[in-house]
């Protein structure tokens, strides 16, 4: 079975085949310059066909990860589970931090180039 697909080999019409070939294409990481020439080259119905075969090979994935865990591993999963779901519980406002924000100017200005309003790059120092 072939694993890729060249723009200029795409069919007009896509059969089973060519759909699996190109759900494996989008689901690589990184996603190769030909899948984007394609994508482009798509209908909006082919686009969810690939896409809707992506995600059945993202679930059975999944699923055979989990099967192939260890039964130590399985626990361990279990009670991180359990320990979020009580955390949940007790505090449904809890803040799970900035999502990948930064924490300080310092980060702020390797992230964005700048410094943040109101610092100049200047610290925080409250003595003074």
């Amino acid at each position: 079975m072939k694993r890729y697909i060249k723009p200029e080999d795409l069919p007009d019409i896509l059969d089973e085949k060519t759909i699996n070939i190109l759900a494996k294409m989008a689901n690589e990481i990184p996603q190769s310059k030909e899948w984007h020439v394609i994508f482009d080259l798509l209908s909006y119905e082919n686009i969810r066909k690939v896409m809707d075969k992506r995600i059945e090979i993202q679930t059975l994935d999944a699923e055979q990860r989990k099967l192939q865990m260890t039964e130590e591993e399985n626990l361990d999963d279990e009670k991180k589970k359990q320990a979020f779901l009580k955390k949940l519980e007790e505090d449904p406002h809890y803040f799970y931090g900035n999502m990948s924000q930064p924490d300080t100017p310092e980060e702020f200005r390797s992230k964005f180039g700048v410094w943040p309003d109101g610092t100049n790059g200047k610290t925080y120092n409250p003595k003074k």
